[in-house]
């Protein structure tokens, strides 16, 4: 873990007007946007920091609560204090793809492909993509990964015999749509989306890095053909500390 920068053990000859804990905030907040604190790392405790500075932990508790509120920093109970992750802000909506969005904010994203089943679809599968209960579905599991983090896990089922060689199609593209496309299906919309909260698996937990005590979001994304005839039903894990999810009701 990165040290903030070389000044601290003068804090006092350089105090001035400027409060004590006015400079230690100062300086961690130079060091998280010089990136010596990159996003989503924890920063030492207050003891450590208290001895750091040569100040007392009440200066550093302050300096703490005043990044907070800068929105520089979060708390997780139990685990400590951490530079807060960038958010990617998501609109949900009938059209609206993930890509665009982190174009719009010129952030780095991709999905990323990491393995496939076909599975014999459950009663509540069956019902969201329409077919009977005995019928066969592609699950295809990916990861949404921005900026080398991973903010997502998802597990999308894709209805067979329909949509047999799918799975190559998407990891060789990335991209559900352009897979879709080379399929038949030249364009689609999101019909409804579902969204709750879950417990992680031990195996979601350690691809989004969150403990298992701390729910994910759920989303349940329907998306049909253009003559409504159901073509994948999705179920994204999302990390919350890295995702804002946006309903607009334009």
């Amino acid at each position: 873990m990165a040290s903030p920068v070389s000044e601290k053990p003068t804090l006092h000859d350089r105090r001035g007007a400027i409060t004590l804990w006015q400079i230690v905030a100062n300086v961690i907040e130079k060091d998280i946007k010089a990136g010596r604190y990159k996003p989503g790392d924890r920063l030492p405790t207050e003891f450590e920091l208290a001895a750091l500075f040569n100040v007392h932990r009440n200066t550093v508790r302050r300096a703490m609560t005043v990044l907070r509120e800068r929105e520089l920093l979060r708390i997780e109970q139990g685990r400590g204090t951490f530079v807060k992750e960038r958010l990617v802000r998501h609109h949900l909506g009938p059209k609206t793809r993930l890509s665009a969005a982190l174009r719009d904010i010129e952030r780095v994203g991709e999905r990323r492909f990491i393995g496939t089943q076909r599975v014999r679809v459950t009663k509540d599968l069956a019902r969201d993509l329409r077919v009977a209960r005995n019928r066969f579905a592609r699950r295809v599991d990916t990861l949404t990964v921005v900026d080398n983090i991973v903010v997502a896990a998802a597990s999308s089922y894709f209805p067979l015999p329909r949509f047999e060689g799918i799975e190559k199609l998407i990891a060789e593209t990335g991209s559900f749509s352009e897979s879709w496309k080379q399929l038949g299906v030249p364009d689609y919309h999101r019909c409804e989306s579902r969204i709750s909260a879950i417990a992680l698996s031990k195996a979601d937990a350690e691809l989004l890095a969150m403990p298992r005590s701390h729910p994910a979001i759920f989303i349940t994304n329907i998306n049909v053909d253009g003559d409504g005839v159901p073509i994948g039903v999705s179920h994204t894990r999302i990390a919350p500390q890295h995702m804002e999810l946006v309903v607009r009701f334009d």
